[in-house]
């Protein structure tokens, strides 16, 4: 190998290496018993929030790293039983002054990451980075202003907001509840009644098999698209003030047929589906 190349490589390693020592700057770990159908709660202004259930765990495994050498002078991070059934993680600023939120830089990376019992209800605010929670039973509810919100494989009802990006649920069996000022909506395999407004992006729902509990759609950032069991009965209403309203679904149509309206019942009638776009168009069609 040439001296260049040599040289080349020796860089590659010491910015490897950097990346990595980097990367320790600051690091903890906690373990506490959760009581069966126990919470928990994270709280966080530095950094993006990741829960995850595990079916095999009594304990709440707690983890915070950085990579800013100076994380432990500028926040506080607290990680407690406040009661058998109740977890809290909190990682807050120490100084409440302006300079403080303007003097952070956008290259540091900070990110608590969490592993449940299976069962645990989970509450996740984030002002400074995203939220990703998956595989628990209990009711889940997150908010960002950091970030996006996911969500996934969830056995309990998810009310999910955010407006620092987009919000994404995918096999939730409760209800959903979702709004978002800083991107779009997307749900997958939805089980139960959904909810879901953006003033950011487009809202996309897939109701899951056998799934006529309804809902209201809206979005005045872009289109509605609602994919449904066509073998459900649902009470339809759906209109748009940005584009037409198209349905591939067998709708009884009640009143007159509009290229921007649509009224009516599928299999008879049900439950509510309201759509609603002032941002785009509005689709109906089977899942």
């Amino acid at each position: 190998m040439d001296t260049k190349s040599s040289y080349a490589a020796v860089l590659a390693l010491s910015a490897c290496f950097a990346s990595a020592v980097w990367a320790e700057d600051y690091r903890l770990e906690k373990q506490l018993p959760l009581a069966a159908g126990g919470s928990l709660s994270v709280r966080s202004e530095a950094g993006g929030i990741q829960v995850r259930g595990a079916a095999d765990v009594t304990e709440a495994a707690v983890t915070v790293t950085s990579d800013r050498s100076d994380f432990a002078e500028k926040y506080t991070v607290r990680v407690e039983a406040a009661r058998p059934d109740r977890i809290e993680v909190v990682v807050e600023r120490k100084s409440r002054g302006l300079s403080s939120w303007f003097g952070d830089g956008w290259s540091s990376k900070t990110r608590i990451e969490v592993v449940v019992p299976k069962f645990a209800a989970v509450e996740a605010d984030s002002s400074g980075g995203g939220i990703e929670i998956s595989d628990v039973d209990g009711a889940v509810r997150a908010e960002s202003s950091g970030g996006s919100v996911s969500v996934m494989n969830l056995g309990g009802a998810a009310t999910l907001s955010s407006s620092g990006g987009s919000i994404s649920a995918e096999s939730v069996a409760g209800d959903v509840d979702a709004s978002s000022s800083g991107g779009g909506v997307k749900i997958l395999e939805a089980g139960g009644v959904v909810v879901a407004e953006s003033s950011g992006g487009s809202v996309s729902v897939g109701f899951g098999a056998g799934n006529g509990r309804g809902g209201r759609l809206e979005s005045s950032g872009g289109g509605v698209k609602a994919r449904v069991d066509p073998t459900v009965g649902l009470e339809i209403d759906a209109s748009s003030s940005g584009g037409s309203v198209d349905c591939d679904l067998p709708v009884t149509v009640r009143g007159k047929v509009g290229r921007d309206n649509l009224h009516g019942k599928l299999n008879g009638g049900g439950a509510l589906l309201k759509l609603s776009s002032s941002g785009g168009g509005v689709t109906l069609a089977e899942r």
